[in-house]
């Protein structure tokens, strides 16, 4: 008996449709655990945050790409206007004079990623920059977790003026549906296609989060500071 070619395609076409609810529905579910398993103090605050400030569809990509260290990079562009707020409302209560970034950001590829490891494979900014086009950088779906702060003294400072106590706020962020989680797995694959070393870069090692304000300086893994759920503060709720 040989089966329908017609049927044979739907049943195909609906095995995989079946197979990414699966998906969509486990990272989701992972999401929920990751933003469960968040502790706080009872007297925890909560900070306030405009209901969609995390949509940034309508937002122009901007490229970074500059002849200087650390000068190229990928990020989703975001409006800076709600992240403002934020800012005010936290540097009223950190007891120390804050530093704004004057916009707002979620970086998908960093600098020393780009010039310590893709750049020496022969992965070019453009070829980055045409696989987060083509994915819709600025349509991925972002989520807020919490306000995540570091107060305190660096693990390893590599000079005088890396010693004494920092602070740092940012707002913690899951990448709902793992749009920018893509966007990093494709350029991985370029990576590998140029016959680039797969211990240097891992597609996974990403801590989405949008920076607030700081003292003295911005604080990056490079530094010793990860900024998952281990950096959470505070709590964020919606505003209008």
């Amino acid at each position: 008996m040989v089966a329908n070619p017609t049927i044979v395609k739907y049943a195909f076409a609906a095995l995989v449709a079946g197979i990414l609810i699966i998906v969509a529905v486990s990272y989701q579910f992972n999401i929920k655990i990751f933003e469960s398993s968040i502790i706080y103090d009872l007297d925890t605050p909560s900070f306030g945050l405009q209901r969609g400030a995390l949509c940034s569809d309508k937002i122009p990509f901007l490229s970074h790409s500059e002849e200087k260290p650390f000068g190229t990079y990928l990020q989703q562009t975001l409006e800076f206007k709600p992240f403002q707020d934020l800012f005010t409302a936290v540097n009223a209560t950190a007891g120390v004079a804050l530093q704004s970034r004057g916009e707002a950001h979620v970086t998908v590829v960093s600098p020393p990623e780009f010039d310590y490891v893709l750049k020496p494979a022969g992965v070019t900014i453009r070829e980055i920059e045409d696989i987060a086009i083509n994915a819709d950088i600025q349509g991925a779906r972002l989520k807020p977790v919490c306000l995540g702060r570091f107060n305190g003294s660096l693990p390893r400072p590599t000079s005088d003026q890396d010693q004494g106590i920092f602070m740092l706020y940012s707002l913690v962020v899951a990448d709902e549906y793992g749009d920018l989680l893509s966007i990093r797995q494709q350029i991985s694959r370029l990576y590998h296609d140029k016959g680039g070393e797969g211990a240097l870069f891992q597609p996974e090692a990403f801590w989405p989060h949008v920076t607030i304000g700081y003292d003295r300086r911005d604080l990056f893994i490079e530094d010793g500071i990860y900024k998952g759920k281990n950096f959470c503060y505070a709590r964020i709720h919606p505003e209008n």
